[in-house]
Formats: C-alpha cells, sequence, structure tokens
C-alpha cells in the first residue's frame, strides 16, 4: 500500500533527538560543539528536541491523511456507491507541548552559525511544506463535502490525491535532510551533558528503551502475515518488560534532587502502558494472523508519548 511505505519512511525519522545517526552525509560538524559548555549544550539539545517533537505531532496528521487517500481513490472511482466514503475520519494536528520558550522557526544562539543559517532556512522550508498538505487535503475535502465530483466524474479529485501523496513525498526529503542534522548535533551536545550529570543513568536508560520500543514496533510492522514475525516479536516484547520492570526500580535519589523524579516515573508508567496495550495487541493479531492498521497507528501513537515524556524529562 502506497501509505504504508510513506508512512514506513516517517517512522525511521520518529528516534529521539539525541538518539545516534551517523549514517547522514549531511549532519552537524560536531567539532564545533566539542568545547561548548553543559549548559549551552543544554539549550542546543532543548532545540533539536523541540525539531523532534513537532515532527512526532505532524506523523499522526499525516498518517490520517495517507490512510484517508487510499479510502478517497476508491471511493472517487466508484462515486455513486452509497457506501464509497465511509470510514473517513478527519486528520487533525495539535502543535507540541511548550516545555520552553524555545521556538523551531528561532534557531538557539548555542548553534554554529553555519548550524544557525540551515535550521533557519530548513524549518521555513519545512513548515511550508506541511502547511501546503494542509490546504491540498482541505481542498479535497471541500471537494468531497460538495459532492463535485459528480460534476467533473472525479478527475479533480483524483488529481487532488496524486498531489497530496507527491506533496507528502517532498515533506519527507525535506525531513529526512533535517533530521539528520538534527541527530549529529543532538549526539554531539549530548555527550558534554551527560559527561559528568547525576542525570546520566536516568537519560540513557531511556533513551535505550526508547529504541528498543521503536525496534519492536518495525517488527510488528515489518510483515503483513504476523505469523512470520509472531517468534521475533515476542522476544523483542520479553526484552522491553524486563527493562521496564529494571530501569523503572533504578534509585530516583539524584533525580529527585534535579526535581526529576515525577517525569521519570512518568515516562515508566506510560512505557507500562505500551506494554499492556502491546501485550494485548500481540494476542489479537496471534489469534487474527495480523494486525489492523488501527493496532499499528496505536504502537506508534504510544511511541511518540513515550517520546513526549523523554522530551519533558529533558527539559
Amino acid at each position: 500500500m502506497k501509505k504504508t511505505i510513506l508512512y514506513t519512511s516517517l517512522s525511521v525519522s520518529l528516534l529521539l533527538a539525541s538518539a545516534s545517526c551517523n549514517n547522514s552525509s549531511k549532519g552537524g560538524n560536531a567539532a564545533d560543539y566539542e568545547n561548548k559548555s553543559a549548559e549551552a549544550a543544554s539549550h542546543v539539545i532543548e532545540y533539536t528536541n523541540l525539531l523532534i517533537d513537532i515532527s512526532n505531532k505532524q506523523n499522526d496528521y499525516i498518517d490520517r491523511v495517507l490512510e484517508n487517500l487510499d479510502k478517497i481513490e476508491k471511493g472517487l472511482h466508484k462515486p455513486d456507491d452509497h457506501f464509497a466514503f465511509i470510514g473517513i475520519i478527519s486528520p487533525s494536528y495539535h502543535g507540541p507541548l511548550r516545555y520552553s520558550k524555545v521556538k523551531a522557526e528561532e534557531p538557539v544562539d548555542e548553534l554554529s552559525s553555519e548550524d544557525k543559517k540551515f535550521f533557519k532556512e530548513k524549518v521555513g522550508v519545512y513548515n511550508t511544506a506541511f502547511k501546503k498538505i494542509q490546504d491540498q487535503y482541505g481542498q479535497l475535502s471541500d471537494y468531497l463535502k460538495a459532492q463535485d465530483y459528480k460534476d467533473d466524474k472525479s478527475v479533480k479529485g483524483l488529481a487532488l490525491v496524486d498531489s497530496v501523496r507527491l506533496s507528502t513525498q517532498q515533506l519527507l526529503t525535506i525531513k529526512a535532510e533535517l533530521i539528520g542534522k538534527v541527530n549529529k548535533i543532538a549526539d554531539a551536545s549530548e555527550a558534554i551533558v551527560l559527561k559528568d550529570s547525576p542525570l546520566k543513568d536516568y537519560i540513557l536508560a531511556m533513551k535505550a528503551d526508547l529504541q528498543a520500543v521503536r525496534s519492536f514496533i518495525d517488527i510488528v510492522e515489518s510483515d503483513s502475515s504476523f505469523t512470520k514475525v509472531k517468534d521475533k516479536a515476542q522476544t523483542a516484547y520479553n526484552a522491553l518488560e524486563k527493562a521496564q520492570s529494571e530501569h523503572s526500580q533504578i534509585k530516583i535519589d539524584n533525580a529527585k534532587e534535579a526535581h526529576k523524579d515525577n517525569a521519570y516515573k512518568l515516562f515508566y508508567d506510560r512505557m507500562h502502558d505500551f506494554l499492556l496495550e502491546s501485550r494485548k495487541i500481540l494476542r489479537d493479531a496471534g489469534d487474527a494472523g495480523s494486525l489492523t492498521q488501527y493496532q499499528l497507528d496505536n504502537l506508534n501513537r504510544n511511541y511518540d508519548y513515550l517520546i513526549e515524556r523523554y522530551n519533558s524529562f529533558n527539559s
């Protein structure tokens, strides 16, 4: 399916800002950040985390749009069918929670001059590309509400479907370049922040668990036949359950002293909820032989919530 391919591409960039991304040729120059203070490095990470947070929030919107496009396209080919456009849910986008006064359009001063220029330009291009998708989909939605397909035999509607898909691919291209630089800059800054940080163990635990959650979701998304990946998925789930149990019990003294104990607890409460939902999904998928798109969306949505909790801890 076109939607599944596009969603997988989106998922690649859902790694938190401090995750490793060493295969990007367009990353930031780590040497520009090696001598930064821990405070300056924290400001850089706060900015890059915001960009990741925005990207994650937009994924739900894009995912819904792509899912709708498949249904709309089928409906436009059979517009006389009374059930042609049943099950189409309007997408919505709500911006990220604001943990600080940092704004995506205003790169922080602690970035190198070259990187500030890069983000100033690319974030603007990225925002424009996302707005274009919203506008095009809005036109398509109005077209359906007015039933204009009855006048032109679906010609304009099908053209709009193609335009939204093309715009989404263009957005992904911009996003890949943007996130590639985000990750490399965040890696360099994170090394500074974690070097002598009393919060190091907490951050590394959450980071490892986020990456493991992403790998688990990638496994269950990798094949339409759940039977083929069932054992691998169960092994990944068991490892997640073990990690959640161990990491949630780390001594909280240093986090409490930094007033981060509640944020840490919320992360692992959310991960506990993710595990409960995953266990149910694995059971149902085992019976059905496959996962529904709704189940996959739930897993990805809960992953986004975990990233929010991670970013909250690091704000």
